[in-house]
């Protein structure tokens, strides 16, 4: 890589990690490997059923991502992952922050690139109901979290992540009632 990476923050991506503990993205490319301890550069991979917004997209500062659990009785959800013996994990990641394209994003219709990755840097992109991301160039991967990791950040932020995931619960069971009741599934 010839880009110089000047600036570096820390955030937190959900992989899908093979019974091989090899990690991989959750959608997009996701069936690229990406190496742990390596500066990754993104790909702009157009994926049918997904916006484009190029670049890794990453939590801005907490590990949950509660629209992507599975519905369990508990309170919390779980992440279930789409390999066999396989699992998602949390990662703690470094990501390019050398240029802000903040103010760049916000002039634009949707706030965000949708035909190219930020060129050696990142924007805050919100998202209306799930929370604000991190969309970047480049990422490296630096350790996998562990859930006692993963619930003091939480714990230290702030974040409740029972009441984060209880609209998503909500939307489950109310799908569950329809299909019990044999009405139509609505979300």
């Amino acid at each position: 890589m010839n880009r110089k990476i000047n600036v570096v923050r820390t955030g937190y991506k959900l992989f899908e990690m093979n019974k091989d503990g090899k990690l991989f993205p959750l959608f997009i490319g996701k069936s690229e490997e990406t190496p742990m301890n390596e500066w990754v550069h993104a790909d702009n991979i157009p994926t049918k059923g997904f916006a484009a917004r190029p670049g890794w997209h990453i939590g801005a500062d907490i590990p949950d991502a509660p629209w992507l659990k599975s519905y369990s009785y508990d309170d919390l959800g779980y992440y279930k992952s789409r390999f066999a013996k396989g699992k998602r994990v949390w990662c703690e990641v470094e990501y390019n922050a050398s240029v802000n394209y903040d103010d760049e994003v916000q002039k634009l219709p949707k706030k965000c690139f949708v035909d190219k990755i930020p060129d050696n840097g990142f924007y805050f992109f919100r998202e209306v109901g799930k929370g604000t991301w991190v969309i970047t160039s480049d990422i490296k991967i630096t350790r996998i979290l562990t859930e006692e990791e993963r619930q003091e950040i939480m714990l230290k932020k702030g974040y409740d992540e029972k009441a984060a995931f209880k609209k998503y619960k909500e939307t489950f069971e109310k799908k569950i009632r329809n299909k019990k009741e044999g009405g139509l599934i609505a979300a």
